[in-house]
């Protein structure tokens, strides 16, 4: 009797692949974090600093989405000075990617849902009509909420 049928991408790097098993992490197992699919609408938005300071944040961030390195962490482990973390971190701020708080003296990050990032990236008129609208087929593909689109004053609630 067969066992369960692989999936498709499993499939694939079976046959492309042979042995990749050993090359490649195991997200059950640790180590790993995930990114949302949508993310890849919004990168050629970022800054090269904002992306590396992005990716970082949730490399070190764990299940509730919080993270608290200092700027000197993030520029020994980012290869960016003092200055291109701050501007780095003002602009994801400022595009929704992310909101810090600084308590008492240390500073923590919430890296926020991609959405909140295309929703104010479209108010701020950065994204074009058919870059949001790609966007959200994707989510609708992805069996995930849509963002209303700021520019359309009758679907102007925020996600």
């Amino acid at each position: 009797m067969a066992g369960p049928k692989q999936e498709k991408d499993e499939r694939y790097r079976t046959k492309c692949f042979p042995g990749a098993e050993t090359e490649v992490m195991v997200p059950k197992k640790g180590g790993y974090f995930p990114v949302a699919t949508v993310s890849r609408k919004l990168l050629k938005y970022m800054k090269d600093s904002e992306l590396r300071v992005w990716v970082y944040l949730q490399a070190r961030a764990g299940k509730w989405f919080i993270t608290y390195p200092t700027y000197e962490e993030i520029q020994a482990e980012t290869g960016l000075s003092k200055g291109a973390v701050s501007k780095a971190v003002k602009g994801l701020e400022r595009n929704g990617f992310i909101k810090s708080f600084n308590d008492l003296g240390t500073r923590r990050y919430l890296i926020r849902d991609p959405r909140l990032a295309l929703h104010r990236l479209r108010e701020l008129g950065v994204v074009s009509a058919d870059d949001f609208e790609n966007a959200n087929y994707l989510l609708e593909l992805l069996k995930q909420p849509m963002v209303p689109d700021p520019a359309k004053p009758q679907q102007a609630a925020s996600p």
